[in-house]
C-alpha cells in the first residue's frame, strides 16, 4: 500500500464542490467509477480495485471537473460494518460513516447501504437516506442490493435510474495515489541497450588500438 504520507489533500468532514484536481493533485488516484444508474454496486470489485489504507467515496454530475461531495478516511473507518439499523453511523475524522453489504435485494433497516454524513447529523438509511436535517449537501447514500442503483449525492436524491437522473451522476472511489517515479518505456529500453553496446564497442576499439601501438 502507498504511503499516505506523501497525500497533501487530507480533508476533516465532508468536503463540497472540489475540483478533480485538486484531489488528483492532493495524491490521491481514482480506482472506481460509474453512473448511480448501475444497478447493483459491485462491492466486492470497488474494495479489491481499491486497495489502499485510505479510500475517499466521491460524486459528482457526470462528467464534471467538480466534485459535489466527498469524504475520505481510513479504509476501516470507511468500510466499518455499521449493522442492520436505522440510524447507526461510525464516527471517524469527521464524518459519520455507514456500511453493510449482505447482498441479495434487502434494504430494510440500513441492510445493503453505504455513505456518510457530517458527524453528530442524523440518517434515515430504512431503504435510503432521506433525511433532510443538519448539513444536508453533505450526505452520499449508495445502494448495494442487487436490483437498484443510486440513490443521492448531497441533496439531489432519487438517482435510481437513468429516468430519475441516475445517468447525470457519478458514484467515484480514490485511494491513495502509486508512486510517480517514471519506468522506462520500451523504447526507452532499447536506447539503453543501444547506448551500452555503443560503450562496449568503443571500450573494444581503444583496446585493439593501444595493443596494435
Amino acid at each position: 500500500m502507498v504511503d499516505t504520507n506523501a497525500q497533501t489533500y487530507l480533508p476533516v468532514g465532508p468536503q463540497t464542490n472540489v475540483p478533480v484536481a485538486t484531489v488528483i493533485g492532493g495524491g490521491w488516484t481514482e480506482c472506481y467509477r460509474d453512473l448511480y444508474s448501475n444497478v447493483s454496486l459491485p462491492v466486492n470489485t470497488v474494495l479489491a480495485n481499491c486497495s489502499g489504507s485510505q479510500l475517499m467515496l466521491a460524486c459528482r454530475q457526470t462528467r464534471s471537473n467538480t466534485l459535489t461531495l466527498l469524504a475520505q478516511g481510513s479504509r476501516s473507518d470507511v468500510t466499518f460494518d455499521t449493522g442492520e439499523n436505522n440510524n447507526v453511523t461510525h464516527i471517524a475524522n469527521g464524518v459519520g460513516w455507514y456500511f453493510n453489504f449482505i447482498g441479495g435485494n434487502d434494504d430494510d433497516f440500513g441492510q445493503n447501504a453505504w455513505g456518510f454524513v457530517r458527524a453528530g447529523d442524523s440518517v434515515e438509511k430504512n431503504n435510503c437516506d432521506v433525511d433532510s436535517s443538519g448539513a444536508n449537501d453533505e450526505r452520499l447514500y449508495w445502494h448495494l442490493q442487487d436490483d437498484i442503483g443510486g440513490y443521492r449525492c448531497g441533496a439531489t436524491e432519487d438517482l435510481n435510474d437513468g429516468e430519475e437522473g441516475g445517468d447525470s451522476f457519478e458514484r467515484i472511489v480514490y485511494m491513495p495515489g502509486a508512486p510517480t517515479a517514471q519506468v522506462p518505456t520500451l523504447s526507452e529500453w532499447g536506447l539503453i541497450a543501444m547506448a551500452s553496446i555503443l560503450g562496449i564497442v568503443g571500450f573494444m576499439v581503444i583496446r585493439r588500438r593501444k595493443v596494435a601501438a
